[in-house]
């Protein structure tokens, strides 16, 4: 990635593991685009998502938001269209590996052969991604979870900090996996929530993950 401005839609936690990770180019943030309600006066940098200057609307940016329903929002509230990426040089990505514009991979993450990621998705600290696996839009891996290969995510899953993908498993669109949860089989339900060893699934939600 050349060094130029980005700017970064968000100002949680993600948010700032994402700065220390551009950081590692020596690339400060131009701005955090957020809800006008989040701003408070004297506080650097940040600007109302919905009324961006024609500069900030023009400026690359990266959404750094756990929740992929937030995520999802956040980027359709954007008035700009330049989405930029970012890997942190600490993270090993294959030669045959594809990552969608505004994705985000973490220190220490491992990306191996044929694996897609899709567009503004999030691939944290410590994860693990296997051969030939296919991630949506908009999906979130956890840190510490490990993706075997030939998994197949929709878009906006979620798998929750330490979980286990087997082999060949396919899950649908807007599925939770909980932390520590270990899914051995097709989820097929959508926008569900599924926990233990092996994951089963204990309700289905109305949306995607909202909140973290």
């Amino acid at each position: 990635m050349e060094k130029k401005d980005i700017g970064i839609i968000g100002f949680g936690g993600q948010a700032r593991e994402a700065t220390e990770y551009l950081s590692e180019k020596n690339i400060k943030p131009a701005f955090f685009a957020i809800g006008k309600e989040y701003i408070q006066d004297g506080i650097e940098r940040k600007i109302d998502i919905l009324d961006p200057s024609e500069y900030q609307r023009l400026t690359p940016v990266i959404a750094a938001i756990g929740a992929p329903e937030i995520r999802r929002k956040l980027v359709g509230e954007w008035k700009g269209e330049d989405f930029s990426t970012i890997i942190s040089e600490q993270a090993y990505v294959g030669e045959s590996v594809e990552i969608g514009k505004g994705s985000i991979v973490a220190p220490r993450v491992v990306l191996t052969a044929n694996v897609t990621v899709g567009e503004h998705s999030i691939i944290n600290v410590g994860s693990t991604i296997s051969h030939d696996c296919k991630l949506g839009n908009f999906t979130t891996v956890s840190p510490g979870a490990h993706i075997a290969g030939n998994v197949e995510l929709g878009d906006g899953v979620f798998i929750g900090i330490g979980a286990v993908v087997s082999n060949g498993v396919r899950i649908a669109e807007g599925v939770v996996v909980g932390a520590g949860a270990v899914v051995l089989k097709d989820i097929e339900e959508k926008n569900a929530t599924v926990v233990g060893v092996p994951a089963k699934v204990i309700r289905i939600n109305e949306g995607w993950l909202s909140e973290v």
